[in-house]
């Protein structure tokens, strides 16, 4: 088994849809389907990803049939270093196959193989190498993401970021309902105030569990982090 470092060059692929994508406004990574994009909107959302390559690196070896074949996973997925006081291991790397789920279970047979060797190379570089599918990626924690994206750009009056976060910061955690009955008067006061909380979830001001529906009813807390001197991500 060989490795070559020289990247395999993202192209069109009849049927699919091809881009590049802004990562966190830092650098564009290139997807080949929609199934690709969707993953890196998971990735760039997750706090704990420090970076993203395409097709890193190309795997040669020998098939059964004694023919040199080569294979190129998707993605590299390196991690922030774990903060020692929470006495956390590092993450390892990842190495992330994409893949539909119907060309999977139509072609795991000849994709099998491939996939072996990667875990091999993988387990021997101390990286884990994993395969997604859709059920891991078009999920109601990508769909929130996506719904707060529209409010991550928007502006609001600073004023009223102060309450928001403060009365919440005084509650511990609460739902968004409460927040908005609690400091919002009129319909319309009370849209624009809902608008708010969903920006704040946005830029991370505020958190909540993200891999369940947002709704008011959704439990929502201060990042302390952001707040009082942490990186902003």
């Amino acid at each position: 088994m060989k490795i070559s470092m020289k990247k395999r060059k993202v192209g069109y692929t009849y049927g699919s849809v091809s881009g590049h994508f802004a990562f966190r406004k830092q650098k564009s990574i290139a997807f080949e389907s929609t199934l690709e994009r969707d993953l890196l909107t998971l990735l760039e959302f997750n706090d704990s990803v420090d970076d993203v390559i395409e097709q890193p690196l190309t795997i040669e070896y020998v098939n059964h049939n004694g023919r040199a074949v080569t294979y190129t996973p998707d993605f590299l997925v390196d991690f922030k270093e774990a903060e020692a006081s929470l006495l956390k291991r590092p993450r390892k790397p990842l190495l992330i196959e994409v893949k539909p789920r119907e060309k999977l279970q139509k072609h795991f047979k000849e994709l099998k193989p491939r996939f072996k060797v990667a875990m091999r190379y993988a387990h021997a570089n101390d990286m884990i190498f994993k395969i997604y599918d859709e059920s891991k990626i078009r999920t109601p924690y990508l769909n929130n993401i996506l719904f707060l994206k529209r409010y991550k750009r928007l502006t609001y009056r600073e004023e009223d970021e102060s309450n928001i976060l403060a009365y919440i910061n005084s509650s511990g955690s609460i739902t968004i309902e409460a927040v908005i009955e609690y400091l919002f008067i009129s319909k319309e006061q009370k849209s624009i105030g809902l608008g708010q909380i969903w920006h704040l979830l946005a830029n991370k001001k505020l958190l909540c569990n993200f891999s369940k529906m947002l709704d008011k009813q959704t439990i929502v807390w201060v990042n302390d982090n952001l707040l009082f001197g942490g990186d902003d991500v």
